[in-house]
């Protein structure tokens, strides 16, 4: 394998919310393609030093490292050569930003991003700008209970729900689901459940169990745009980067009342499979909405939870 190449980059943002997107030079690797501005750490350089330098060089602004907050790392392999990309959010920075290597740039808003073209190792950055950080997980409920559930997760800061009723029968699970995203209009929803069925039903979000995980051979099998899948194990974790779902569960990652008996990952080993995943990544199984920041230092994308919305 050849040598990794670590990468500083960035999504910067400006006042007004859009992002800055920066067109790839087309005689360099994965040129004609859009990226995200950044560029190699040098030796000697921590991560945030080069991020710093490099925006610097390529775009004339200075950052403030205070505002800057770690997205996502992503490992990936092209055939001709390997990269790590660390990516960090920029809130906040001085000056105006322009390609002072004569590279076009262009502020785009987040809900444009998909029509935008990325080398592939930028994939998982895209899909970690557009994922929530809270997703909120539907207990057993009673029928009539479900929109009550949903409508509570959401004022307390949850920016999806999964609706997880398994034992409900399949078709009155897609019934449930339909009259949610009736209820909620625009609201990210996910469906637990099977990708068979979510492609006859048109669903458009999923998420799989690490049963039906481990089933799956190939991403375009799911027609719809968002699909997730459950983790408890490297195995699984790396046959959901093989098969490229748009992120993950990890769990349990701390001892939960649902599976007392089930071994939690603790924090430390989170942080670790994080770390080597290229894959936005979520903390679930015994965590609540204050374990988010400690979710995202640990390298996640946020937390998923059952009981802490209840």
């Amino acid at each position: 394998m050849s040598e990794l190449i670590h990468v500083a980059a960035a999504a910067i943002f400006n006042e007004s919310g859009e992002l800055l997107l920066a067109l790839r030079d087309k005689k360099q690797h994965q040129g004609g393609l859009w990226e995200f501005p950044g560029g190699k750490v040098e030796a000697g350089e921590n991560v945030q030093g080069a991020l710093a330098r490099e925006l610097s060089e390529e775009l004339g602004i200075e950052i403030d490292l205070s505002a800057t907050t770690s997205l996502i790392q992503v490992p990936y392999h092209y055939p001709d050569k390997s990269v790590l990309l660390d990516v960090f959010r920029v809130n906040r920075f001085c000056g105006e930003a322009y390609g002072r290597e004569g590279q076009p740039l262009k502020w785009v808003n987040l809900t444009d991003l998909n029509n935008y073209q990325f080398p592939a190792a930028n994939k998982p950055i895209v899909n970690a700008l557009l994922l929530p950080s809270m997703i909120a997980i539907t207990p057993e409920l009673s029928l009539d209970s479900y929109t009550g559930f949903v409508r509570s997760a959401l004022s307390q800061g949850a920016q999806a729900v999964m609706l997880r009723a398994k034992q409900l029968p399949e078709l009155d699970q897609l019934k449930l689901y339909s009259l949610l995203l009736k209820e909620f209009p625009g609201q990210f929803l996910i469906w637990n459940g099977s990708v068979e069925s979510a492609n006859d039903a048109e669903i458009s979000a999923i998420h799989l169990s690490s049963a039906r995980l481990m089933q799956l051979q190939h991403r375009n099998a799911f027609e719809g745009r968002w699909l997730g899948a459950s983790c408890h194990n490297e195995e699984q974790l790396r046959h959901a980067e093989r098969v490229g779902v748009d992120y993950i569960t990890l769990s349990p990652v701390q001892h939960t009342l649902s599976h007392p008996d089930a071994s939690p990952l603790g924090w430390g080993q989170f942080a670790d499979w994080v770390s080597d995943c290229a894959l936005p990544a979520y903390a679930l199984g015994g965590v609540a909405s204050d374990d988010l920041e400690r979710s995202i230092n640990a390298g996640g994308q946020g937390i998923a939870a059952i009981r802490s919305f209840c």
